[in-house]
């Protein structure tokens, strides 16, 4: 009975989040308020925070170069891999959202309080029926970090994510849709750097083990972490410290480090607005505002638009990912598996979904997104994509000759 209230109790403490995987990136942290803390608990962090200081690996204006290559190599091997969730550690809640000191570190973190999966289920059951057998569908949906690095003394606060993508979503999904286990498959990484500590996406390491999870469920080719280009934003404060307001977030940063895809140079990215008309072609990585505290706009700049990636790869596969912001951080690990990748988030896309893969010959649809945007009321609106703007010609707005 203490389990089932308290997880309540989470969920409650949640309800203001459940958008929070829709954020699109860092906010700035300088107009939230202070949070209290004891001050050995600052001492700590100050001998921790001093100690570091000096050590990112690549400033996000330098090339890569050999060194760049080696440290992908060493960044994709498991260091001292433990069960978090085994094991007591400090913490405080402030506003809802926990705040851990592990490992040396503080991490900042939201609670997962459950629901029903029951529009999303209905989503991708109903776009099975309505598309070709040959297309082929995927859920993969992403935990929060508190299901790794919740501690002992304070996990019956958050509900088991595997047990809920499970039970509520997965065993309801209709024959002809793949399941990818990323709860399975990042769990074997959590001495990695695979989620933000200061802000409430994963790390794109995380998303990289997410997309390779995908890519072994479809069947496509998948590049190993040592051939992509690691760039690092040092400093990084997300959206942790403004969630909480707890000093000691914003007093200790941590390194943002992306991966650039081997053949990055032979893509071409074209922006669309969310009706799906031609904006521009230009840069997937992009720098908004300050890096310090976007760096998660890192990934093609932010959720209101419509991207596509045209590949060198020659395969006749197009993939078209719905997503929330989590999904933002998939796509460049893609780029040498799939002929064109579609990005649309399941906020903003106007256009009729069925009508959009029929008409663009979308070979693979893939709904990637967090526990809160599949349980949550990010989902309550996804049956509309199946509605929506029906009957309408969708055309695509580029002209390679302009």
């Amino acid at each position: 009975m203490k389990k089932v209230t308290t997880i309540l109790i989470a969920a409650l403490l949640c309800a203001s989040m459940l958008t929070g995987c829709g954020s699109s990136g860092g906010k700035d942290n300088t107009a939230a308020s202070g949070g209290t803390t004891s001050t050995a608990a600052s001492e700590k962090n100050e001998q921790e925070k001093s100690s570091e200081e000096g050590s990112a690996d690549q400033s996000s204006e330098t090339p890569a170069g050999e060194s760049s290559q080696e440290a992908a190599e060493s960044s994709a091997d498991p260091i001292n891999n433990k069960n978090y969730r085994e094991l007591d550690a400090e913490y405080t809640v402030e506003n809802g959202v926990i705040v851990v000191y592990q490992d040396g570190h503080y991490r900042g973190m939201e609670m997962f309080g459950g629901g029903s999966g029951d529009a999303y289920v209905d989503t991708l059951n109903s776009l099975r029926d309505k598309l070709d057998s040959s297309v082929r569908i995927y859920s993969l949906i992403a935990p929060l970090a508190c299901q790794y690095y919740i501690p002992a003394n304070y996990e019956d606060y958050t509900a088991d994510q595997k047990e809920y993508i499970d039970d509520n979503i997965y065993a309801r999904l209709n024959d002809g849709i793949t399941t990818v286990d990323v709860v399975s498959a990042l769990g074997e990484h959590t001495g990695e750097n695979i989620y933000c500590r200061t802000d409430h996406h994963w790390m794109p390491l995380g998303a990289y083990y997410a997309a390779k999870a995908f890519a072994n469920a479809a069947g496509v080719d998948f590049k190993e972490l040592s051939t992509f280009t690691p760039e690092t934003i040092s400093d990084f404060v997300g959206t942790m410290y403004a969630f909480s307001g707890d000093i000691n977030i914003k007093n200790d940063p941590e390194d943002f480090t992306y991966y650039i895809p081997d053949n990055y140079s032979e893509c071409k990215n074209d922006f669309y607005d969310t009706s799906f008309n031609y904006d521009y072609t230009g840069s997937y990585f992009k720098q908004v505002g300050d890096p310090q505290s976007n760096a998660y706009l890192t990934f093609f700049g932010g959720d209101e638009q419509i991207v596509k990636i045209r590949t060198n790869v020659k395969n006749g596969k197009k993939l078209l990912i719905i997503k929330d912001s989590y999904g933002n951080a998939i796509p460049s690990n893609l780029t040498n598996s799939f002929e064109e990748i579609y990005i649309a988030d399941m906020r903003y896309f106007t256009p009729n979904l069925v009508d959009f893969v029929n008409q663009m010959g979308i070979t693979d649809v893939l709904f990637a997104m967090c526990v809160f945007s599949a349980f949550g009321e990010n989902s309550y609106d996804m049956p509309n994509l199946l509605t929506q703007a029906a009957g309408q010609t969708i055309t695509d707005g580029y002209d390679p000759e302009a």
